[in-house]
């Protein structure tokens, strides 16, 4: 009778060793690395976020103002070099492996281009860039009309181009959709790549209806990108009796849908914004640091950065953590409470910082 009352025991006891050897989930957590770029002075500085650590400085010339990620996270287009140049990166391999410069010759003089927003193809075969352009002749400088241009990858030539509206900057491509991209100025448009047209698709500076809707302004230099679905920034809206509000809009990058909710604040001025792919919270920064009800604009909970200024957050790839970097050197771990958990020091200051799934 003893060995039967025994193997129960024996049982519970294999469960667990199976258990230890291979946790629940082990699939899912191998499935990529979590990694997060800051766009730096000279480099792009890479984090172990689960360290956290600095396990790569990716050098380029001049600060880095715009990164973009292939779908899959193994390769990233950054903006660098006094805006001239596009870096090809190896997000594996931590190095550039190739560099596009848009300047060149015309007929008459010199060929100036200046980028002011870029993607990647999801599969890494193409660029788009936004540029501003100008021929430099020998005594006057000509502008030229303002161009979004299509860049093979293999072949670094310009293999179509389009006139675009004046001040766009920040090109993303919609998820689950490489045909289409949204292209962010003063008003939202579309490109579409089969067609190789743009549309306007929301009106924000120029809005349809400002007396429902408001004027909005918004600095939008920082793109949360593909991982959590969403592009989220902060927004100053005026109306036309005389209100000025601060909020956060965003837009679900696989649908298109544009939302925006104003903080039961006055406006400070903020940088930069993250929401949850719940959209039930939010959170901004700058020099002040607020937890926000996506729902109702309310300010759940308001603090100050750690370190000073800080222009860039974003949420890690299970929304467990919040991570902070840019415009000084710090990168810091906090959790959605504001409670910070983590500071350490980076090679150079920063200008934003983006969240990757790397797949292996």
């Amino acid at each position: 009778m003893m060995r039967y009352k025994k193997f129960p025991i024996l049982l519970l006891s294999l469960a667990l060793v199976i258990l230890i050897i291979f946790p629940a989930h082990a699939e899912q957590k191998q499935a990529y690395t979590e990694r997060v770029f800051v766009s730096g002075y000279g480099e792009v500085t890479v984090i172990d976020p689960a360290i956290p650590k600095v396990v790569a400085s990716i050098k380029v010339d001049g600060p880095v103002r715009d990164m973009s990620f292939t779908k899959d996270g193994k390769m990233a287009v950054v903006n660098a070099n006094d805006r001239k140049t596009l870096y090809v990166i190896d997000t594996v391999e931590n190095k550039v492996i190739d560099s596009i410069t848009l300047t060149g010759r015309t007929d008459k003089g010199l060929l100036d281009r200046r980028i002011w927003g870029a993607a990647v193809s999801p599969d890494g075969s193409k660029a788009y860039a936004f540029v501003t352009q100008g021929e430099k002749q020998k005594n006057i400088f000509k502008s030229l009309p303002t161009k979004i241009l299509e860049i093979d990858l293999k072949t670094k030539e310009v293999t179509r181009d389009i006139e675009a509206p004046y001040g766009v900057h920040v090109l993303q491509f919609k998820e689950n959709d490489p045909n289409t991209i949204f292209v962010w100025g003063y008003d939202l448009y579309t490109l579409d790549l089969k067609n190789w047209k743009i549309s306007l698709k929301k009106g924000i500076k120029n809005s349809k209806n400002p007396e429902k809707e408001g004027v909005g302004g918004f600095l939008l230099l920082f793109p949360r990108g593909h991982e959590n679905g969403f592009n989220s920034f902060p927004i100053i809206k005026s109306y036309p009796d005389g209100r000025v509000t601060e909020g956060i809009m965003w837009m679900n990058m696989n649908t298109g849908v544009v939302k925006s909710v104003e903080f039961d604040q006055e406006p400070v001025g903020m940088f930069s914004a993250v929401i949850d792919k719940a959209e039930t919270t939010g959170y901004v920064i700058l020099n002040d640091w607020y937890k926000v009800d996506l729902k109702t604009g309310k300010v759940l909970k308001k603090s100050k950065p750690p370190t000073g200024s800080i222009y860039g957050i974003n949420t890690s790839t299970d929304e467990k953590k919040l991570y902070l970097a840019a415009a000084g050197n710090h990168f810091v771990v906090a959790d959605r409470e504001l409670n910070i958990e983590k500071i350490i020091e980076l090679p150079t200051d920063g200008f934003d910082l983006r969240v990757v799934r790397i797949q292996k």
